[in-house]
């Protein structure tokens, strides 16, 4: 069963629709179109643990991505510049002199198209050739399911032209449902980092970004890619998140900036910042299909 309901309206008066999916014998997530944004998950307590807005005028003010798709590139893009073949294709700054989650209007402030799929819910959204200085048109859909104590996010996309297609989701997890994160566990089963400017891991062992074991987040200031994730472990009193994905890395973001810092942490699967530079693991071809999953898991004592 999903429930439905206007969330609010747009400035342009575009209806933001709100979405339930779940159960109150396991997990509860509502969905905006807007942003295919996750706005809140709900235990079974009715414990909300993650960020969210609450109206309409604090989502569209939201710079921090709260629980928003990111698309078509997490993270960033080193000066705003990418090449593909002898093609370079410049985007527009927003971040110092680089461009972070595809620029100002990337797949974040767009009004999804909706439908269901059984108890799951489809979302679906049409990016033309050159939006925001991206090449080819890219057609995405997104597939939100729960499964009792599980959220598992599907992604698919396809271009008509060679492009970067390295998409996440970004919520701010607070596993108490409110507070500062800094009394959360954290495990990522990482032995090595990337930054923007190196191409090459770097070892965490024995650094400040060594989570390979459990260890409390504490005042740790992070904004890093942990390489090679196969999953990460966030914990705290008695509830225990879970996230898996078949992206091979992860960001972790203990979220400094946010307007309440440190109030969450994002945990985002994707590709390591500035890929289509360095690798081009996230090139995707035309006639090639992106598919990645992600999934978030919830233990309680």
């Amino acid at each position: 069963m999903i429930d439905e309901w206007p969330f609010g309206k747009t400035p342009d008066d575009r209806t933001i629709q709100a979405y339930k999916i779940g159960s109150t014998e396991g997990l509860t997530a509502v969905v905006l179109n807007y942003g295919a944004t996750l706005q809140a998950l709900y235990l079974p307590d009715g414990r909300n643990i993650i960020l969210g807005s609450e109206t309409v005028d604090a989502l569209l003010l939201d710079d921090a991505y709260m629980g928003r798709i990111i698309g078509r590139n997490a993270n960033r893009i080193m000066d705003a510049r990418l090449n593909i073949g002898d093609e370079a294709f410049d985007l527009t700054p927003t971040d110092g002199p680089h461009n972070l989650h595809s620029g100002p209007n990337g797949f974040d402030t767009k009004i999804w198209e909706t439908s269901r799929q059984g108890d799951a819910l489809v979302l679906k959204h049409t990016s033309i050739d050159g939006a925001q200085g991206f090449p080819g048109k890219v057609d995405a859909t997104l597939r939100i399911s729960v499964n009792n104590m599980t959220l598992r996010l599907e992604i698919e996309a396809t271009t008509t032209r060679a492009t970067p297609m390295n998409i996440t989701w970004h919520p701010y997890w607070n596993l108490l449902g409110k507070g500062r994160i800094d009394g959360h566990d954290l495990q990522v089963s990482a032995e090595h980092r990337t930054t923007l400017k190196s191409c090459s891991n770097i070892d965490v062992a024995d650094t400040r970004y060594d989570f390979q074991t459990p260890l409390a987040l504490g005042s740790v200031r992070i904004d890093d890619n942990y390489v090679n994730v196969s999953k990460a472990v966030l914990s705290t009193l008695d509830t225990t998140l879970t996230v898996t994905s078949s992206l091979p890395d992860l960001q972790v973001y203990t979220g400094d900036h946010l307007p309440r810092p440190r109030s969450g942490v994002a945990l985002e699967p994707q590709f390591r910042p500035n890929d289509i530079n360095v690798n081009q693991d996230c090139l995707l071809q035309a006639g090639d299909v992106y598919r990645h999953w992600i999934e978030y898991k919830l233990d309680q004592i």
